[in-house]
């Protein structure tokens, strides 16, 4: 079986347990089953989901995506297909980060279109018209109203706490064509708050392809407030040239996705470039590895007195580590190099021996062509994303402070045990994403990182 037919059987599997639910399954029940059977879906596709750094931890956000058609083959009824990217968004992002799908709105379903209308009943998301599915009979004064009554409805589910999913478009194009010119009720809902929600622009490529064609991609990039751009009341007449503005942002969000290179190379090009800007330096503290790295920003100001290079990318696995290492490492001898690696490759299905063996071998590698670096391994961090994996976690670690033990040329920095407070891993060091180390828990590596360079007198 294709992997096309097999993603199609997941969504037919979908559509019709949604149909099926018992009569006393609320739709909140309904809506948590349908994300829970999306995410198995999703375990079929090649995927890049890529920013979950970025998620608020206000869950009563507006999530906003650039919409995109669905595929031909993948209906799942008659003239029915489930909207991808809308279906990701409430289960990949809301749901699973949530533990709440959301608010959703969906379109009133044409006469003709039976099972449109049975699937979202079933559902009970708020509808409202839209312009290319809406019967001449409908007045225009029924469709302001039921217009209306969506924002009043989204206004109070807000307030109430729930993340609302929504297409600014009001129409989905494909990925080359992708967005559509945003329409202002959103941004004008956004304004009218006296506590503003965040915004959260989640950017979505390729889920109008089969997965045999294409891997499908999104990323979250940083939220925003419509105040930030001084935005404060819904009839402020610049509101039209900040949507604009918006708009255009994402039309340029939208072409990087889909235009970018695999394997990280769009962000090694970046640090190839950096490494050249910097010339050969013989007093470098060289940070590498994944993200637990690339996204300690404030690095260079928490190591100041030392001079630092930061060479982490994203989603980096010690495959990728080892194969960008001979560009990544055209500097003079550094003075010690700090490792993050191991963490993603939780993820692939590879055994825990692989991963110490391979984490072994790279380490090994470095230290022949910096035979005078300390090199410092920091330990695999505890986290609520990869809970299920916390055996692994602790095989892994405890194998390389073993190694470390062996080998005075490389240290264990032991940052998992700091992250446990009462023998559970502690939320307060987390983002939202309950991944990636907040403010909080890069406090903590820099602490545990200062003792072992203060132990070798680096510092």
């Amino acid at each position: 079986m294709s992997k096309d037919e097999i993603f199609l059987n997941e969504l037919k599997r979908l559509y019709q347990d949604v149909l099926k639910s018992p009569p006393h399954f609320t739709a909140e029940k309904i809506r948590e089953n349908c994300s829970i059977n999306f995410l198995k879906a999703l375990e079929k596709l090649n995927l890049i989901f890529k920013g979950s750094e970025n998620l608020p931890y206000e869950k009563n956000s507006i999530f906003i995506y650039n919409h995109l058609f669905n595929h031909p083959y993948l209906e799942v009824d008659d003239g029915f297909q489930i909207t991808l990217d809308s279906h990701f968004v409430s289960s990949k992002i809301l749901y699973k980060y949530y533990r709440n799908p959301g608010f959703r709105v969906t379109r009133f379903s044409l006469e003709k279109e039976i099972n449109h209308k049975k699937y979202y009943d079933r559902l009970g998301y708020t509808k409202v018209y839209s312009k290319d599915f809406t019967p001449n009979t409908v007045t225009k004064e029924k469709i302001k109203r039921k217009n209306k009554d969506f924002y009043v409805k989204a206004k109070e589910q807000i307030l109430n706490g729930l993340g609302l999913a929504f297409s600014p478009e009001g129409n989905s194009y494909s990925t080359e064509k992708s967005p559509g010119i945003f329409k202002n009720g959103i941004f004008k809902l956004a304004a009218s708050f006296e506590e503003q929600p965040k915004i959260v622009p989640i950017v979505m490529a390729n889920f109008d392809k089969l997965p045999s064609e294409a891997t499908f991609k999104c990323e979250i990039k940083p939220p925003f407030k419509i105040s930030d751009y001084g935005i404060t009341d819904r009839d402020d007449p610049n509101l039209s040239a900040v949507i604009k503005s918006i708009n255009d942002d994402y039309a340029k969000w939208v072409y990087d996705l889909r235009k970018e290179k695999p394997f990280f190379r769009n962000e090694i090009d970046v640090l190839k470039k950096q490494i050249k800007k910097r010339g050969k330096e013989s007093d470098l503290f060289v940070f590498y590895g994944s993200s637990t790295i690339r996204l300690w920003h404030h690095l260079k100001s928490d190591f100041k007195h030392l001079n630092i290079l930061n060479l982490g990318f994203g989603g980096a696995y010690i495959s990728s580590i080892s194969k960008y290492f001979a560009d990544l490492t055209a500097i003079n001898q550094p003075k010690s190099i700090v490792l993050y690696l191991g963490g993603n490759d939780l993820t692939l299905d590879i055994s825990d021996d692989s991963i110490i063996k391979k984490t072994q071998e790279i380490i090994i590698r470095i230290n022949c062509k910096f035979p005078n670096a300390i090199i410092f391994n920091i330990s695999i961090k505890p986290s609520l994303e990869r809970i299920n994996q916390m055996d692994s976690i602790l095989k892994i670690n405890k194998h390389m402070t073993n190694f470390c033990k062996k080998n005075s040329f490389v240290n264990q920095v032991d940052l998992f045990d700091e992250l446990i407070v009462g023998g559970k891993i502690s939320k307060e060091y987390f983002l939202q994403d309950g991944l990636h180390l907040n403010s909080l828990g890069y406090k903590k590596l820099k602490s545990v990182l200062n003792k072992n360079f203060n132990k070798h007198n680096l510092i």
